[in-house]
């Protein structure tokens, strides 16, 4: 699925700032909301229940399953709903919550290689820049290069941990959800860092204010209500203490406590998790508006051209290494020279030569029939 992000013209950071603030109209999408809020439930609920059954079977594994169980839920169903955002951002007909799905565990994938290989980009400027801080031990010339070497990697390993942070890690979804390729995420997302880095981080700045802000307006009328309906539950139905550590323990003993604190307990993590659909449907939305205003008119060929080229080249360096290697092989395992022939054997007696006129002699001979040069 090839979705386009160009349109008429690009936007000013004033015009993308307002359209960050119609993020909040994600909520008008009943298709993610009911996505997102299944997929909260869900997670909730195969964690609770596997979480339940291994607290009262004693089991880690069964506790680890329902962790993965859980993650998994999360992954691609959040995957889903940006994919309906993405098209809705994009003015895109819908789809079905079923086409959705089915898209997201095709293409989600992509989100883990991208992410495994941003944390492999950062790793290696870390090794390389730990390989030069111990060049700089060496004595007299050492402390004179440090203080070059310093500055210059504290400006890398900052840039390199805002983008990942601040572009690459929140823009690799809407990227992924658009229907990007993995090596054309990579690129997109490189060119953003190098071009649009400080727009783009002002950008998710406010959308990070944004969702705070209505997630502590829904928490807090949340909260509030959670608070006095615990406390009146815990006076008629002669619960005792009741509060947010009862109802984790009532979950972590398998169920072996209170009915009421296990029901509670499994309504509350149902409630929190629907209450968190609004704030999560407005950050993906956000983060999609982000994503398109800053490839908006922005021509990826140069920097996807020189990705293609690069990766060329390091698979051509990759293949000449195996085959040197091959060959290296090869020339081990091959079994050694054969031994210098031996010496020819000597000749049979009866092909003597006389030395001086090389005539043939018997080796019984004591002068040379033909010159009677004496033999013996």
């Amino acid at each position: 699925m090839t979705i386009s992000t160009e349109a008429a013209k690009p936007l000013p950071f004033s015009s993308a700032v307002g359209s960050l603030i119609e993020a909040t109209d994600a909520i008008r999408n009943f298709r993610a909301i009911a996505l997102l809020a299944l997929t909260f439930i869900g997670a909730v609920l195969v964690g609770g229940v596997l979480t339940m059954l291994a607290g009262g079977m004693s089991s880690a594994l069964l506790a680890f399953l329902g962790a993965l169980m859980a993650f998994l839920v999360m992954f691609y169903g959040s995957n889903a709903v940006g994919i309906l955002l993405m098209r809705d951002a994009q003015g895109q007909p819908g789809m079905s919550l079923v086409d959705a799905v089915l898209v997201s565990l095709y293409t989600s994938h992509r989100l883990i290689a991208v992410v495994f290989l941003e944390f492999l980009i950062v790793l290696a400027a870390m090794i390389a820049i730990a390989i030069i801080l111990f060049v700089c031990k060496i004595p007299v010339l050492g402390p004179v290069l440090y203080a070059v070497v310093f500055p210059l990697s504290a400006i890398v390993l900052g840039v390199l941990v805002f983008a990942l942070f601040y572009v690459m890690l929140p823009l690799a979804g809407p990227a992924a959800w658009s229907g990007a390729s993995v090596f054309q995420i990579i690129a997109r997302l490189n060119q953003i860092v190098r071009t649009k880095l400080v727009s783009v981080i002002l950008l998710e700045v406010l959308l990070f204010l944004i969702t705070a802000f209505v997630a502590l307006l829904i928490f807090g009328v949340l909260g509030t209500g959670v608070s006095l309906t615990t406390g009146m539950s815990a006076g008629i139905l002669s619960l005792g203490e009741m509060n947010m550590y009862a109802l984790a323990a009532g979950l972590g003993r398998g169920g072996s406590g209170s009915g009421y604190i296990v029901a509670a307990g499994l309504g509350g993590g149902l409630l929190m998790a629907a209450a968190a659909v609004v704030p999560g449907l407005i950050f993906t939305k956000g983060v999609c508006i982000i994503y398109l205003d800053a490839t908006r008119n922005v021509d990826f060929s140069a920097s996807e051209a020189s990705l293609n080229d690069g990766l060329a080249t390091v698979k051509k360096k990759a293949e000449e290494a195996r085959e040197r290697a091959r060959a290296l092989a090869e020339q081990a395992s091959a079994p050694a020279a054969p031994a210098a022939a031996a010496a020819p054997a000597a000749a049979p007696a009866d092909s003597l030569q006389c030395p001086s006129c090389k005539a043939p002699v018997a080796s019984d001979d004591v002068f040379c029939g033909d010159c009677a040069h004496k033999l013996k």
